[in-house]
């Protein structure tokens, strides 16, 4: 998502135009302090809004996304990003070491979700099961087991749950891994074809690499027969 830099863009063109409209204004056309304030503020709003809405929309364009989309794709990654800040925030809880390798894969599969997604909108309809149900699911259980885990006085039933409810952490562990393959099913595609590209281009090269190959062992041979034609030349001369 480029909000940041869009603004920063609007930012950088409309300063020098503000700055220029404002001297123009004092120096060139004399008009009072106050009517230089309202026509520079007017030309640097006009600047920085219609080049903010060109760099959207140029963003948009090249990521095929309609502007409805983009907001609802924008406003479903910042709800996101509150619940992977809650299953950052797990660390403090953790108790067991036997946790804490569980719940880093958890974060690191979210996170590297939430970043592919970041980078490239339109991969969010390939995450609909991951933003609509598997991340709540993880933040609300991983929140859940280890507040209970760390509570002491716990009965064999209490201990039971636990011991399940990591078990099913572990399965949704590995549904958010699923998950990020099929956000990633587009570069798959893509490595298939690349790939496929390479394999026929080595085929073609190598009858060629074969038969450069006779031609430098035709061309040795006839160099050694040469050699030894000569030798017995030389030695009847003797």
């Amino acid at each position: 998502m480029k909000d940041k830099f869009t603004h920063w863009y609007g930012v950088l063109i409309a300063s020098p135009v503000g700055l220029i409209t404002w001297l123009l204004t004092i120096g060139v056309f004399d008009l009072t302090t106050m009517i230089s304030a309202l026509v520079t503020g007017g030309t640097v709003f006009l600047s920085y809004f219609s080049t903010q809405q060109f760099t959207l929309q140029k963003y948009l364009n090249e990521h095929e996304l309609t502007r409805s989309e983009y907001k609802y794709i924008k406003k479903e990654l910042k709800s996101a990003r509150e619940k992977q800040k809650r299953l950052f925030n797990s660390y403090k809880k953790i108790r067991n070491f036997s946790d804490i390798k569980l719940i880093f894969d958890i974060n690191r599969v979210v996170r590297a979700i939430m970043k592919k997604v970041h980078n490239e909108p339109k991969l969010f309809y390939n995450g609909l099961q991951f933003f609509h149900s598997n991340l709540d699911s993880a933040v609300n259980m991983v929140e859940i087991y280890l507040d209970l885990y760390r509570l002491p006085g716990k009965t064999k039933e209490e201990k039971i749950e636990l011991n399940t409810a990591r078990l099913r952490l572990l399965d949704l562990k590995r549904n958010l891994e699923l998950d990020l393959s099929e956000i990633n099913r587009n570069d798959y595609n893509q490595l298939k074809i690349e790939r496929a590209v390479l394999d026929r281009t080595e085929g073609v090269n190598t009858p060629r690499l074969e038969n450069n190959d006779s031609k430098i062992r035709i061309k040795d041979f006839n160099a050694e027969l040469s050699n030894t034609q000569k030798a017995g030349e030389y030695i009847d001369k003797k």
